[in-house]
């Protein structure tokens, strides 16, 4: 029997409110101030920590590896003026992480953030057990991310040229604004090796900016925008797709992108997964790819309605959320894991 759509998407988002609270309390006052679609980019983040561990542990050569977060915030994303929360992408990562990585970096340049952030990390370290899963070493870096990633990537850099065995890393970069310009990009690829998950904010910082400010998008983007013909019907489209052709110029032309909506027919940003081609191909990007196919099929509003119903105030979900794709089910159903809800497996986001 396949898993039913609805039933898959409310599981992984009763995953990201789990323990949220609690986080919250910890350092009251301080939290990211995200609407509630940003669940929808949550799962996916979710669940490519998950494959990217679960993969990579499985590969001899690479006994290092590095997790990014270069927009970290402060370990808890707010919702709603109650305080309702979800958990923030350092906690997902340690949560959701197959194996431990090696180290950790969570770049926050407010420093209330950042201070509340490492707080919520150590609770969850040295107060939860083995849920969070902590890494052989972990450090927040106060700093703007554009001065922090050059100094990570070239420290990872020369202990890749110190080592016998190979690292690896992935970078998670939740741009609200046009926040990680593309000189640090640069510095991400193509060396050392890893993969990069980035939020393209296509439709506020992007949109609205191409034609007032030419010169910030296009450092943002690294390339000159005054000669570049861009289409006023489109626009979006089409930046994105600048932004992805830019990827694979530095060596990222594997690349899945997950499109994620604030209301029906509302276009608001893009979830890029890339990373470089290897021989014999990257089959897990699959994962991905069946993530995104139901991602995609919901918005703002069934993201309201399942956290109505993980609430008690609403008793279905079957009356909103779309009709089941039987392909999608198929391939969730295909490697699906019993267990503990809070536990994940590679399984459970095919």
């Amino acid at each position: 029997m396949g898993v039913d759509v609805r039933d898959y998407i409310q599981s992984r988002i009763e995953g990201l409110t789990e323990d949220s609270q609690e986080f919250y309390s910890q350092v009251p006052g301080q939290a990211n101030d995200f609407d509630t679609w940003s669940a929808l980019k949550l799962i996916l983040h979710s669940a490519t920590v998950n494959m990217y561990t679960t993969v990579l542990a499985q590969n001899d050569y690479y006994d290092d590896l590095y997790y990014i977060d270069a927009l970290a915030g402060s370990g808890v994303s707010q919702y709603d003026a109650e305080n309702q929360c979800f958990l923030g992408s350092p906690l997902i990562a340690a949560k959701d992480a197959h194996i431990p990585f090696k180290k950790m970096y969570f770049v926050e340049n407010d420093s209330d953030h950042a201070e509340a952030l490492e707080h919520r990390l150590e609770y969850a370290f040295s107060q939860k057990g083995d849920k969070y899963t902590e890494p052989e070493q972990w450090e927040v870096i106060p700093r703007d991310a554009n001065e922090a990633i050059p100094d990570i990537i070239n420290g990872m850099w020369r202990s890749f040229r110190n080592n016998d065995d190979g690292l690896n890393y992935l970078c998670f970069i939740d741009n609200q604004g046009m926040d990680v310009k593309w000189p640090a990009i640069e510095e991400l690829t193509p060396k050392p090796y890893g993969d990069l998950l980035i939020n393209l904010p296509t439709s506020q910082a992007i949109g609205r900016n191409v034609g007032a400010n030419p010169e910030t998008v296009g450092e943002f983007y690294g390339c000159d925008l005054t000669s570049v013909d861009i289409p006023d019907r489109g626009m979006r489209e089409f930046m994105r797709d600048l932004y992805l052709d830019q990827l694979q110029d530095r060596n990222r032309p594997v690349q899945v992108n997950t499109k994620v909506e604030a209301d029906v027919g509302s276009y608001y940003y893009d979830m890029i997964y890339a990373t470089r081609d290897i021989r014999g191909g990257n089959g897990y990007e699959q994962t991905i790819k069946y993530v995104r196919d139901f991602i995609e099929q919901v918005h703002s509003g069934d993201v309201d309605r399942i956290l109505e119903v993980l609430d008690g105030s609403q008793s279905s979900l079957s009356s909103y959320l779309p009709d089941d794709d039987e392909g999608i089910s198929e391939e969730l159903a295909e490697e699906s894991s019993d267990g503990d809800s809070g536990q994940t497996a590679l399984g459970e986001f095919q």
